[in-house]
């Protein structure tokens, strides 16, 4: 007996060793987390409020639009003593780098507002009704949702509501590309979410039919008109969301573009780049829920689960590995940044030619051109223009 008591505190001595060599690591991490979000507690109130009104009132405005109603919030909350982060912005409050890295590798522009975009394509309550004159919206959503068997279809196909039933049932995103400014009112029911309980299970009356609803099931809607003017019903029903392209942005779309015809060798590696980054940035994100999830559910005696102090392992191993890749592509990612700055000047210039064409269109709608057909005279006019040895000529 004593020496089977012996043998077990040799191994509960042992899984200590690396119970304390593998949580030592994250010890500063986790401590500076715990002081950073007893700080936010306190100012959770404020922040909230603010993230919610963005939600809620904001996304049918452009950029510049969103940062003064936000400006002007933020005194009226300090007047009435309400908590609020000094450096409040709902990027931080309502999404993560590692989401907004995802959105990056699946094609949405790097630009604020684009990611608010993003924020409020994924987090809003209603479907959202996205204002994509320049089909951003559109590209990203289809490789968003491409591993999930999204449906794209338009209002004037006759099998949309056979797929759409299809969709609610299994819980697969629909799409629907070219909306106008008025709805079909035969979705009416899942925009407004009519859903009954049957059976402890959630039905929704579609025509004459009932269809089980699934709680998976994502609905997204898009127009190409640059400036519709949709009915309070519609605006009610709907989250509208303005994905108009900024200048800032379109220059960050046209830098690739430019890069990619001068310099492809360097244009695929920053995209490698990105990619490398996404990925690692999730693993380590879902390595860390995996390792307090099991500290969390661990019962009796912590230094004889054997499937923890292996899962500690792992996760430090490869967290230690991850950590290392991300500081070579973060260096790297430097390093070609500043070889593609050097032709950010042709990719402003371009931006703003687009917007200058764009304007033309008040003047007379015939002048109306689309980001498609600009991207196509732009590449030609690359190929076209004279070569110089010089870059900044």
């Amino acid at each position: 007996a004593l020496r089977d008591e012996a043998l077990l505190m040799e191994k509960r001595l042992t899984a200590a060793s690396k119970l304390i060599a593998g949580l030592s690591s994250e010890k500063v991490r986790w401590s500076k987390d715990i002081a950073t979000l007893e700080s936010q507690t306190v100012q959770l109130v404020g922040d909230c409020l603010l993230g919610a009104s963005f939600l809620s009132y904001l996304g049918v405005f452009t950029a510049k639009y969103r940062r003064e109603l936000i400006t002007q919030w933020e005194p009226d909350l300090h007047e009435r003593e309400v908590p609020l982060s000094q450096d409040f912005g709902v990027e931080k409050l309502l999404t993560t780098d590692v989401e907004v890295q995802k959105w990056s590798g699946e094609g949405l522009p790097g630009d604020d507002h684009s990611i608010q975009n993003g924020i409020l394509t994924t987090n809003c309550s209603r479907f959202p009704l996205c204002i994509d004159p320049q089909q951003q919206a559109v590209k990203w959503i289809k490789r968003k949702e491409a591993a999930n068997s999204l449906t794209v279809r338009t209002f004037s196909d006759n099998d949309f509501m056979k797929h759409l039933e299809l969709a609610i049932q299994f819980g697969n995103p629909y799409l629907f590309e070219n909306v106008d400014e008025e709805l079909d009112p035969m979705i009416d029911p899942v925009l407004e979410k009519n859903t009954t309980v049957e059976n402890g299970q959630q039905m929704i009356v579609l025509g004459d039919k009932k269809v089980d609803w699934d709680s998976n099931f994502r609905l997204y809607m898009t127009t190409k008109l640059a400036n519709p003017h949709y009915t309070p019903e519609v605006m009610g029903k709907t989250m509208i969301i303005n994905y108009s392209v900024t200048i800032s942005g379109l220059a960050d779309q046209l830098l690739n573009v430019v890069v990619g015809h001068e310099r492809s060798d360097i244009e695929e590696k920053f995209a490698e780049i990105v990619s490398q980054m996404s990925e690692n940035a999730q693993t380590l994100a879902a390595l860390e829920d995996t390792l307090l999830k099991t500290l969390a559910s661990s019962t009796g005696n912590i230094l004889d689960n054997e499937e923890l102090i292996a899962t500690l392992e792992e996760a430090k191993t490869k967290s230690v590995d991850i950590n290392a890749q991300i500081e070579n592509a973060a260096f790297t990612k430097e390093e070609i940044q500043a070889a593609r700055k050097q032709y950010s000047p042709v990719a402003k210039r371009g931006s703003i030619l687009f917007f200058s064409l764009s304007g033309l269109s008040t003047i007379m709608k015939m002048y109306e051109t689309s980001l498609a057909s600009f991207l196509t005279v732009f590449l030609k006019s690359l190929g076209d223009a004279k070569k110089d040895g010089i870059l900044d000529n």
